[in-house]
């Protein structure tokens, strides 16, 4: 029976190929009826037509066939996994309620099976839901950050110098989302972006230089005091208005310039993280040396009238990205609301 069958499936190909390239002659098929005789003409064309078209169907039906089982075989081996693998939950869930017991004892009826699944399933469903609904809350959080980031006047080279001067190493967020399906796709486009908005926003100082002040020159393009020229004034020029007229760091840092400069007088450049860093000119004195270490509490000089290009007692602030002057006002003020929304937020 087997070796006929065998012998069968050999020949098949050759009789599928040698039934596709046959010559078909017309044909007169004659039936009789009640003693009367009728001719059905069947042309060779026609013939060619109906076994092609028979071979075709039986090729797509054995196809569909074998899709069909690959299919279930598929089916069969994932229901297997995940039969193995509730089992697995199941008999750790045992051993953590109960040490002592044997392993005979965590075999599972089907009832079991059934209950731990829908537990599973239920608690795969809250923990999406919940992961939606603070996705909701993300995607929010970046809109405002972008708001506030363009509302500074940010340009996007300033934001990617910031992005790549950004510190590496240490907790990685997109190796935990590869490792995460609930964390894929979507939710993995705005985490990533959150996290690059947040690493721009943290990086901005946030405190201005002197706590009570007021803005004689703005940043932006004016006529020179001095030369009376039309310039691009690249700083903010204050004034205390309460008499105290020391001088504070934007931001923690490291002093990488304390000098006199022609133009600038007594200067302090101080330089923060990802690539920030601020310059304070015209002191009247420096009370910090190259290389200190300074926080926000730090005095870094008085403000003064030194150098040639000062026409009065005022603080000359800049503060600079990759070396591209920023407006400190928008800037600082950017960081502080957003220092207020993370506050709001805890």
């Amino acid at each position: 029976m087997l070796r006929r069958l065998f012998s069968t499936v050999r020949m098949l190909p050759g009789l599928v190929s040698n039934g596709w390239v046959r010559q078909y002659e017309d044909a007169r098929i004659i039936l009789e009826q009640n003693g009367d005789l009728h001719y059905l003409n069947v042309s060779g064309r026609m013939q060619r037509i109906l076994v092609r078209g028979g071979i075709l169907a039986t090729g797509a039906m054995l196809v569909a066939i074998a899709v069909l089982f690959a299919t279930s075989i598929s089916l069969m081996l994932s229901r297997a996994k995940l039969e193995r693998s509730h089992e697995e939950v199941y008999r750790a869930l045992l051993s953590s309620a109960s040490d002592s017991e044997g392993t005979d004892q965590l075999s599972m009826s089907d009832e079991q099976m059934v209950s731990l699944a829908q537990t599973i399933r239920d608690r795969d469903m809250s923990i999406r839901r919940f992961v939606d609904t603070s996705m909701v809350a993300v995607s929010q959080e970046n809109v405002t950050m972008k708001s506030q980031l363009e509302s500074s006047g940010l340009t996007e080279k300033i934001v990617k110098i910031i992005q790549q001067n950004a510190a590496n190493g240490g907790f990685n967020l997109e190796d935990d989302v590869k490792s995460n399906p609930l964390l894929r796709g979507k939710v993995a486009d705005e985490l990533s972006t959150n996290r690059g908005l947040r690493e721009v926003l943290y990086a901005l100082p946030s405190v201005m230089p002197v706590p009570n002040y007021s803005v004689t020159s703005d940043f932006g393009v004016r006529r020179h005091p001095i030369s009376g020229q039309t310039h691009f004034h690249t700083g903010l020029d204050l004034l205390s208005q309460t008499g105290d007229e020391k001088v504070h760091p934007v931001k923690p840092g490291v002093v990488v310039l304390a000098q006199f400069h022609t133009q600038y007088g007594n200067t302090v450049v101080v330089r923060h993280t990802n690539g920030v860093e601020s310059l304070y000119a015209h002191l009247a004195n420096i009370e910090v040396k190259l290389g200190d270490k300074v926080t926000n509490e730090s005095v870094l000089g008085n403000i003064g009238s030194t150098g040639s290009s000062s026409t009065g007692k005022h603080l000359h602030l800049e503060i600079l990205i990759g070396g591209y002057p920023v407006n400190p006002q928008k800037v600082i003020r950017t960081a502080q609301y957003v220092q207020q929304i993370q506050n709001q937020q805890r």
